[in-house]
């Protein structure tokens, strides 16, 4: 045999073991196939971080920053026209002021004149009318002499002038009642204690009945504007009887106050989605301004059964992956009572639970998993 059929041979024997060889192969790895999803996630492991929690009593508790401001301005304005003839010292940007304190006088002897008149219209008007009712009562006493029994006819028993002259004196008491409170008025008085903003008042100014002269804020109106999440806003309208205390500093001193919700917010911000409130005080407030920080802190009532999870303990869904003591996951939806950045507050655990504190995606019940338990809680600021 040449060599030429020898090679022939030899490369044809080659590529039938080559055919045998893939089609043996082939075999192989169809027999292994698996299609996807048919894998058992069990044999799966995941590697994640846990802690242990328990339930416990707790106060929820949070605090936030705002802004001493009045819940309004009140204009100085007079209602009665005249020159100035006195005006407190107090009266001037930044006094402060006690309730019914006369800030400022008008000259009260135009006033004092017209009354006296008045006083004696008053008199006049009575007169007339006692003067009217002798009339009628004679008219009534000669009637009866002439007539008997028969019904007197109102001019006969003067009505008509008797109502007039009682209209008389209605009209002149009134008239006497305005002109002494036009006098009261010339003492300028606020009904309640408050702090001057601006005052354009001076002795000998003539002012005028309806003209602006100052600016004036009722000090118990003073309030903090804050502002709060979702959240902690949710929260707060469920607390029952929340303790709010306001710290503020003012003047180099720090002063604290017990507080209250007066407004909650009646839309959120645009922009940072923050909710606007006011915070009232509780305790009589003489020592804050407009303008000054205040911190605010919010303690609910203490609710059992509460349990404090770090907030990346909280997977897609708002789901908690709990881990079972042969190290298998169990999907769990708590019932959450507050969360912030740091921590979310559930209930729905009644014993000591070790959760899962890692985010993790992928995750099946009954997935199996290895721990690295290197966060104990402790980062968990108790409420």
């Amino acid at each position: 045999m040449n060599n030429e059929k020898r090679a022939g041979i030899i490369q044809l024997i080659v590529v039938f073991v080559f055919i045998i060889g893939s089609f043996a192969l082939s075999k192989l790895l169809e027999s292994n196939y698996q299609p996807p999803g048919q894998n058992d996630l069990s044999d799966r492991i995941l590697f994640v971080e846990t802690t242990q929690v328990t339930p416990e009593p707790y106060r929820i508790s949070f605090e936030t920053t705002g802004l001493v401001q009045a819940r309004n301005d009140i204009n100085v304005v007079s209602q009665v026209s005249g020159r100035v003839i006195a005006v407190h010292d107090a009266f001037f940007s930044g006094g402060a002021f006690k309730k019914n304190e006369v800030l400022f006088e008008i000259e009260p002897r135009d006033f004092q004149l017209a009354v006296k008149r008045l006083e004696a219209d008053v008199a006049r008007s009575r007169t007339a009318l006692e003067l009217e009712i002798a009339e009628s009562n004679a008219a009534l006493s000669e009637w009866q002499q002439l007539n008997g029994d028969m019904p007197v006819p109102d001019l006969v028993a003067r009505k008509p002038q008797l109502a007039e002259a009682g209209a008389n004196v209605q009209s002149a008491e009134a008239q006497l009642e305005n002109l002494q409170l036009d006098l009261e008025r010339t003492k300028f008085i606020f009904p309640f204690d408050g702090r001057v903003l601006s005052s354009n008042i001076a002795v000998g100014q003539y002012v005028m009945a309806g003209q602006s002269y100052g600016a004036v804020f009722d000090i118990s109106s003073l309030e903090i504007r804050a502002s709060l999440v979702d959240s902690q806003l949710d929260y707060l309208l469920q607390a029952t009887d929340p303790e709010i205390l306001i710290t503020a500093t003012y003047r180099g001193k720090k002063r604290q106050y017990k507080g209250k919700l007066n407004r909650t917010a009646s839309s959120l911000d645009t922009v940072t989605r923050f909710a606007t409130v006011h915070f009232g005080f509780n305790d009589h407030v003489e020592n804050l301004l407009p303008g000054v920080f205040a911190e605010i802190n919010i303690k609910g009532s203490e609710i059992d059964g509460i349990t404090l999870l770090p907030s990346s303990a909280l997977q897609s869904r708002n789901i908690v992956w709990q881990v079972t003591p042969d190290n298998t996951l169990i999907e769990w939806s708590p019932e959450i009572i507050y969360q912030d950045d740091m921590y979310i507050a559930v209930k729905g655990l009644s014993d000591t639970t070790t959760i899962v504190t890692s985010r993790i995606s992928g995750a099946t019940n009954g997935m199996r998993i290895e721990t690295t338990e290197n966060n104990d809680g402790s980062n968990i600021e108790p409420l």
